[in-house]
């Protein structure tokens, strides 16, 4: 029965339109699309435009809010951040002693991260010794560094050394990014170039999630938003506050999972 039917919802925010569809939950029969501008220009950004869609496509398909039982979104505004260097400034704090603070020291100085052949972008960095995580914090503070990238050697078996620089940050009201967190190889140069990507699409993603969530919840769904990741599945929105590289390519992504199961 209609009455009974749960759906699933699909959000794609484009640079020149915002796709909404409904399938049915248990037949993935595709009952309804919608198209609209971006609003870009909108006081609320793209925000006003998903919940223009949300409303539009459940009017049409004529079913409550209350019926939804999945919601998911893709983005490329990740994608979008890297390629025109929409990034927060980010600065590494780096902790170490003896020879392998040495070691320390170097394979996390990135100097700069490039984004192209024609843009790059400086990362100050600075390397301590455990315990003077606050002065190196306020430093790189006062320089205008928006994130934190906290970065220690073998962090993926004991964390503690990152944890204190990034406990350090939030308590002087700066998001951080600890490498152990993107991934648990090993490599510490990688890890902490791998973070300081993560880092500098972090605010705008946040952003992005939080107006995207009150869009959703502003058409009455009360389903938890997932969003899409590059491999083709999808995690929360609280994971996304983590680690929004993971929504790098997830465009492409999701239309290649989507073609799958057509």
């Amino acid at each position: 029965m209609a009455s009974e039917r749960r759906l699933r919802l699909g959000i794609d925010v484009g640079g020149t339109f915002t796709d909404a569809v409904a399938v049915d939950s248990a037949t993935r029969e595709l009952l309804a699309s919608v198209k609209i501008p971006t609003t870009h220009t909108a006081p609320e950004g793209v925000a006003a435009g998903i919940a223009a869609a949300l409303t539009a496509l459940l009017a049409r398909v004529g079913l409550p809010a209350a019926q939804v039982s999945f919601i998911a979104h893709g983005t490329t505004q990740a994608t979008n951040a890297l390629l025109e260097g929409d990034l927060a400034r980010v600065g590494i704090v780096a902790a170490g002693s003896g020879l392998e603070g040495a070691r320390v020291r170097s394979e996390t100085d990135l100097g700069r991260l490039e984004l192209s052949a024609e843009r790059s972008v400086e990362l100050p960095h600075r390397f301590i010794a455990p315990g003077d995580e606050a002065a190196a914090v306020a430093e790189l503070a006062a320089a205008g560094v928006e994130v934190i990238v906290a970065a220690a050697a073998f962090s993926v078996d004991d964390p503690s050394g990152e944890q204190a620089i990034t406990a350090t940050a939030q308590a002087a009201g700066l998001p951080a990014v600890a490498t152990h967190e993107m991934t648990q190889l090993l490599g510490l140069r990688r890890r902490t170039r791998t973070a300081a990507v993560n880092a500098g699409i972090l605010p705008v993603m946040v952003r992005a999630a939080d107006q995207t969530e009150a869009s959703v919840r502003a058409a009455g769904i009360g389903a938890p938003l997932m969003v899409m990741r590059c491999d083709g599945g999808v995690m929360s929105v609280e994971q996304l506050r983590r680690r929004p590289l993971l929504t790098l390519l997830s465009g492409p992504a999701a239309g290649v999972a989507g073609a799958l199961r057509a």
